[in-house]
């Protein structure tokens, strides 16, 4: 039985979601049966930090968990990039933060197995409620998980989420054999 860990990151300069979601080689990707969904946390950038300050505590916060061994262990990182750097909607400070997180992930998780995915590239089009349902339909109750830290408030649960759905996209796009 051969088992991969993809991990998941939904950076953030305040709450950084990370999950890894283990799947078992040998049985179908479009079975929850082969899924484990474990260590995952949010990464929470205490208000006192701002500007550099907060990026460099959130790189430091992900630099301490990329030592964990269950990290190291994953097969690959997947990571959520800025989605648009020219959008005149978001302030240019913001995707520039989200930028340097994203970066650092890759950095810190394992520049050699790790991937930038914009959000429409992993999730297409589709509203961010669906994919939740989505990946809650399929893989069950998030409560059911395993936590490396328990989220302690439900507005955190959204960055798991997208860390989760970004690595079940990952693995049902390169282990599935449709």
């Amino acid at each position: 039985m051969e088992k991969i860990k993809i991990l998941g990151i939904d950076p953030s300069l305040r709450n950084t979601g990370l999950a890894i979601v283990s799947y078992n080689t040998e049985l179908d990707p479009n079975d929850s049966k082969s899924y484990e969904i474990s260590h995952c946390q949010v990464l929470v950038n205490p208000r006192k930090y701002t500007g550099t300050e907060a990026i460099l505590n959130m790189l430091d916060m992900m630099n301490e968990e990329s030592q964990k061994e269950a990290y190291k262990s994953a097969s690959n990182v997947i990571v959520e990039s800025p989605a648009i750097m020219f959008n005149k909607k978001i302030s240019s400070s913001v995707v520039a933060s989200l930028a340097h997180i994203s970066g650092g992930a890759v950095a810190l998780f394992g520049i050699e197995k790790s991937y930038l995915f914009r959000p429409s590239e992993w999730n297409k089009t589709r509203k961010k409620e669906t994919t939740y349902r989505q990946t809650i339909d399929f893989l069950g109750d998030p409560d059911l998980w395993h936590y490396e830290k328990r989220v302690k408030s439900e507005m955190f649960m959204e960055h798991i989420l997208d860390a989760v759905s970004m690595s079940l996209w990952w693995i049902k796009t390169n282990y599935s054999e449709e």
